[in-house]
């Protein structure tokens, strides 16, 4: 499959696939008591691989035309940038007018790097001073490294010569960061939570994605059959590390080194099995209408739930508690249901009323640029 025939049509099972990143995500955040079993960290492994595939595929398909690089910046900030301002300078404001002056300290981090916030480069201070001591709004580091990604990709891009040359280009690429990574966190254990934010050893999981772009857009045939194989064998050895260190946190020392590396090419798989024709089972389960639907209000869904978690849920909770004493529990439960309806809620409102409004306007083409193709009006990764 060409990359003109990929970015030229819409996928279903890429939405469906969102939505599992989402839904990941959303399991590991609301839901603590889950985490020392389930890896719901990885969802935004996916969304990066997921971004990685389409921001390369509507590249290639948009190089050598008038206003590549204006259209490009157009889209993804018509996307990205209303709904993620508003949450943003509405919790920065929130934090300056309602906050009182002896809860000022908790919510310092963001008061001394709001420009950060702005500039997308929030994830920065977090390597070098270490996580917020509130973090309603610390999920939103990953799309500072999305946005600086796209701030370079579209010239990477524009530079490589053909899709083949690209190939061996992000080949190499992926290696030499998963390589930098490993040395950085053998030398020095105490980094690997800097290392997670840190965006040169993250963005291996986006130029995997480009990566299997690459191979499509060169005509490289990878048999059904061969990727299924692969899957099960990059998802067995996953396994297999994380037993032997005995741990599935995001920070362990094989998740730290290779493990993002290897859940990166396990879904590009993933995505590749999506894509190609030959996996109508595959493709069923992610077309199932809950999932696209996921898919399709994710981006508000995953900029809104972690602020109404640490403001809405952790009120339940505390009400909870002093409500029925020794029913820790019933409060937790009651928390987390209130929060994912909540953040459906408001996310389901946000694409429909404001979102969609700024989406529409995507189709519009400027001067000498051709309208957008069906697969283009899909969100950014982390969306």
């Amino acid at each position: 499959m060409s990359v003109k025939a990929t970015s030229s049509r819409h996928i279903p099972a890429l939405d469906g696939l969102r939505g599992i990143a989402i839904l990941l995500v959303l399991v590991w955040h609301v839901a603590p008591p889950f985490q020392s079993f389930f890896p719901g960290w990885s969802g935004v492994d996916l969304f990066f691989v997921i971004s990685g595939y389409l921001i390369t595929g509507r590249l290639l398909a948009t190089k050598g035309r008038p206003h590549y690089l204006s259209g490009f910046f157009r889209n993804r900030a018509l996307r990205i940038l209303p709904l993620y301002y508003a949450v943003v300078i509405g919790f920065l404001f929130a934090v300056h007018l309602f906050v009182q002056q002896k809860n000022l300290p908790e919510f310092s981090f963001y008061t001394q790097h709001w420009k950060s916030y702005l500039l997308f480069l929030q994830n920065w201070p977090i390597v070098f001073s270490g996580l917020p001591r509130n973090p309603s709004l610390v999920h939103l580091w990953s799309l500072a490294i999305e946005e600086q990604f796209y701030l370079v990709w579209p010239l990477v891009i524009l530079l490589i010569p053909s899709p083949r040359a690209g190939f061996r280009i992000f080949a190499g690429l992926v290696i030499v960061i998963m390589t930098a990574r490993t040395i950085c966190y053998l030398s020095d254990p105490s980094s690997h939570m800097a290392n997670y934010f840190n965006t040169f050893f993250r963005v291996d999981s986006l130029i995997t994605g480009a990566l299997l772009c690459q191979i499509h857009a060169a005509g490289v045939k990878i048999p059904v059959k061969i990727a299924r194989i692969l899957a099960l064998a990059l998802l067995a050895l996953i396994i297999a590390g994380n037993v032997g260190v005995k741990s599935i946190d995001l920070d362990s020392p094989f998740n730290g080194t290779v493990g993002y590396t290897l859940l990166a090419l396990l879904f590009a798989c993933v995505i590749h099995l999506c894509v190609m024709p030959g996996s109508p089972a595959i493709a069923r389960f992610f077309e199932h209408p809950f999932l696209r639907y996921c898919g399709k209000i994710s981006y508000g869904l995953y900029i809104l739930h972690y602020p109404i978690i640490h403001t809405v849920g952790t009120k339940i909770v505390y009400w909870g508690i002093t409500r029925w004493p020794g029913h820790d529990n019933l409060a937790m439960t009651l928390s987390m249901t209130a929060c994912l309806l909540l953040s459906f809620a408001l996310a389901t409102l946000s694409f429909r009323y404001f979102e969609s409004f700024f989406l529409r306007l995507k189709s519009h083409p400027t001067p000498s640029e051709p309208a957008q193709p069906g697969i283009g009006g899909v969100p950014p990764a982390i969306s």
